[in-house]
């Protein structure tokens, strides 16, 4: 996932590629529910739905009590989630949606910056609500948290614009380093494609994992790793934000659907899945996906843990 700080700087060369973000690479930054003050397409209004009461009614009592819906993102991944240009405010039309999410709950939406591969164990130590952060739903994560699905994606291969090596399939990776991020569901198909490279005789990918999404894109930009894999959506902003320097390789591949991971004891999921689909059913969904050039996102029916493998 990318960028934690200053989200407009752009590279000059694909060797000089800086996000500003690198060293605060898995804080936990609270930033709340602030309006975004800049960065990317923050000067376009996002409705915001009002609370809902039946929505309302299915909201345990613990959680109105309390009056916020704390969400775990890693804001390293823009466009789905990113601190912008204040250091603090996390914005992204994940943020976006959690926001109607928290409304039509009668809740108010609080964001806590941590990194992708420690949310999940969070959640499981009830440290936070419930997380949105580009989540593949699997079936592997179904047996600790429960999955509400507000999206679809698949990852995509990026390579320097000037490599020679343009990958366009998972077979095209033998023999070449390959750029993961940490937990994510790119980590899990890297070490299957090097199993099957080494069973079929062929030489090993060589898989380096990288703690945030930042780290594993400046990896393939300065020339230490071949290629990459982040999802369509991120490919598409990282090479507006790097000039061209790095740019997507062959088509998405293993599409399935992105779900907010939650525990499973909190009885939140009901009231989860009801916003999640009157998000879905409003104008305002289709509006958020599009202000942040993500309507390839969109979906049109929310499933509680809905995986597919």
């Amino acid at each position: 996932m990318s960028s934690r700080l200053a989200r407009s700087t752009a590279i000059a060369t694909a060797t000089m590629l800086s996000f500003g973000l690198l060293a605060a690479c898995g804080g936990s930054d609270d930033s709340g529910s602030s309006t975004s003050s800049g960065g990317p397409a923050a000067s376009a209004s996002t409705t915001v739905l009002k609370a809902d009461s039946a929505i309302e009614s299915l909201v345990p009592e613990a959680i109105k009590k309390k009056g916020t819906l704390v969400f775990a993102t890693d804001a390293t991944a823009p466009p789905n989630e990113s601190v912008d240009t204040d250091g603090k405010t996390i914005v992204g039309n994940e943020i976006d949606i959690a926001k109607n999410l928290a409304s039509l709950m009668g809740l108010k939406a609080e964001f806590v910056n941590v990194s992708f591969d420690s949310i999940i164990p969070g959640l499981q130590a009830h440290r936070y609500d419930l997380s949105i952060s580009g989540f593949r739903d699997t079936k592997e994560r179904e047996k600790v948290v429960d999955f509400v699905t507000y999206a679809k994606a698949g990852p995509q291969f990026f390579v320097k614009s000037s490599s020679s090596f343009k990958p366009t399939g998972l077979d095209d990776l033998c023999g070449h380093s390959f750029a993961v991020q940490s937990g994510t569901i790119q980590e899990d198909i890297a070490q299957q494609q090097n199993e099957k490279c080494t069973a079929a005789g062929k030489k090993a990918v060589d898989v380096k994992v990288f703690k945030t999404q930042d780290q594993q894109v400046q990896a393939v930009a300065n020339g230490q790793v071949d290629v990459g894999a982040q999802n369509g959506p991120n490919n598409v902003y990282t090479t507006q934000q790097t000039n061209g320097a790095i740019v997507a390789s062959g088509k998405p591949f293993a599409e399935g659907p992105w779900g907010m991971p939650l525990p499973k004891d909190t009885g939140l999921v009901k009231a989860l899945h009801a916003a999640t689909q009157k998000l879905i059913d409003d104008p305002a969904y289709l509006q958020i996906l599009k202000k942040w050039n993500v309507s390839d996102q969109a979906i049109t029916k929310s499933v509680i843990n809905g995986a597919i493998s």
